[in-house]
């Protein structure tokens, strides 16, 4: 059964290609007007890397409005604001005369509840032969369709930039609930302009807790991911390394067993993650979070910068930490009866339950999450079933009158006393007294090559009959 993403959850961790984008504010959502909305998210700020290195621009917009289809829709680019320090480069849809280019583009959206929609229009940007460190240019983006009232916006690009190269963070295996474990967090600027001072952002997943609260620091949850930014003053010039003055030093709770540490390092003033998620921040009240220089920096006439350039090779701002715990997470099915008589629809009903201790926390995707087998009783044909329930072959009509079904959460954090409830519904063909199905925990994409996981060793939960007549 193919599985759904994380929502929610899943948004917080990202790959470091992805973070320039994750890091985005959204834009207002436009005007009143009659007609829908299509609204451009605030562009990112662009720090652009020396010559012959290049940065594209891509747009991103938003709409509330359903069954929006806008196949007419022109954007204008006004790049004139960029004379000075970049030579610009705009998508094979636009038409540029000079710096301003008109671009054909179209939208179109079902809205659930806001769609995202990438824009066909985009920029490539070559920094100029002697364009002065820190000089900043800007661009505007306007937009029209006979099908709605595309809100543009302005975007801002600079010369130069500082960029955090992280560390390895340290993984951890065989961990002690209970326990306390550090983490040093150690970093250098790779850039061409110093930072007028870091940003920490530190993600630690179910089953850890952050051991001390910084007055520097602000905490918060969104319900299953304790977040902590943190503030340490200093400068960081070119070239130097630096480090948090502390480790990070993190609880191992009773929930833990799969648990990561996500780390973010950016440059003092960049849009921050994950600021964007509801969350309700609280101040530490401890002492405060410093950084101490590992190798000093070099002076440079360039103004401090808050964007970061975009990163290359195995340069990267963005680093995860796997710890993992000595610790155990049962997996139990109950199973059901019921009656019909021949030619009526019967319905089971049936769960799977985490027992817990510790939270299945699954960042592969699904593949370490449990899933139920279903067996039909004999003489059954499957009419229905819920959401979480499908055929254990799509297309395929004798699996979809006969199964074998395959069932599972759509969640993949799985805490203590988790229940995930299950029906399938069943005509009866033939009365068969005591007709008996199964459901069987199972792990893997693949039911029929699961394979037990150490962290579950009790099996007398994993099976249950289903029982008719």
């Amino acid at each position: 059964m193919r599985r759904r993403s994380l929502t929610g959850t899943a948004a917080v961790f990202m790959s470091a290609a992805g973070l320039a984008a994750a890091l985005l504010g959204a834009a207002p959502a436009g005007a009143v007007t009659g007609r829908p909305v299509i609204t451009l998210d605030t562009p990112a700020p662009i720090a652009l890397p020396a010559a012959p290195a290049t940065a594209d621009v891509h747009f991103e917009f938003q709409t509330t409005a359903k069954n929006l289809r806008a196949d007419d829709a022109t954007l204008t680019v006004d790049a004139r604001g960029l004379s000075k320090i970049a030579k610009v480069t705009f998508s094979h849809n636009c038409t540029a005369e000079g710096l301003v280019a008109t671009c054909s583009d179209e939208f179109e959206s079902d809205s659930s509840p806001t769609t995202h929609m990438g824009a066909m229009t985009g920029l490539t940007l070559t920094p100029l032969k002697g364009a002065a460190l820190g000089a900043v240019g800007t661009y505007k983006v306007t937009g029209r369709s006979a099908h709605a009232q595309i809100v543009g916006g302005t975007g801002k690009v600079e010369v130069g930039g500082p960029s955090f190269g992280l560390d390895n963070l340290t993984d951890h295996t065989d961990l002690k609930v209970g326990s306390t474990v550090s983490e040093p967090v150690r970093f250098s600027n790779v850039g061409n302009r110093p930072a007028k001072g870091v940003q920490t952002v530190l993600a630690a997943s179910p089953g850890l807790d952050f051991a001390d609260h910084y007055a520097n620091c602000k905490y918060g949850s969104n319900g299953t991911i304790h977040f902590a930014e943190c503030y340490p003053k200093g400068a960081i010039g070119i070239g130097e390394t630096a480090a948090l003055a502390a480790p990070v030093r993190l609880h191992v709770n009773s929930a833990a067993l799969y648990t990561y540490l996500d780390t973010l390092t950016a440059p003092l003033g960049r849009p921050g993650w994950p600021d964007d998620q509801g969350i309700k921040w609280t101040w530490g009240k401890g002492t405060t979070l410093g950084l101490k220089v590992i190798k000093a920096g070099r002076r440079s006439s360039a103004p401090a910068g808050s964007v970061s350039l975009p990163q290359t090779g195995e340069v990267t701002a963005y680093r995860i930490a796997s710890l993992k715990a000595r610790n155990t997470a049962d997996f139990g099915v109950t199973g059901a009866r019921a009656q019909a008589g021949q030619g009526k629809n019967a319905t089971f009903a049936f769960r799977l339950t985490a027992n817990g201790p510790a939270t299945l926390y699954d960042r592969s995707g699904g593949e370490g999450v449990p899933t139920v087998r279903v067996t039909l009783p004999a003489g059954t044909t499957a009419v229905g079933h819920s959401a979480n329930c499908s055929p254990w072959q799509v297309n395929n009509p004798t699996a979809e009158a006969h199964g074998p079904y395959v069932c599972g959460p759509p969640d993949l954090v799985l805490p203590k006393g988790k229940v995930t409830g299950f029906t399938l519904t069943l005509r009866v063909d033939k009365v068969v007294t005591h007709a008996k199905g199964g459901v069987q925990v199972v792990w893997g994409p693949d039911p029929s090559h699961s394979h037990r996981p150490a962290f579950d060793p009790d099996s007398r939960n994993d099976s249950a009959a289903l029982t008719l007549n």
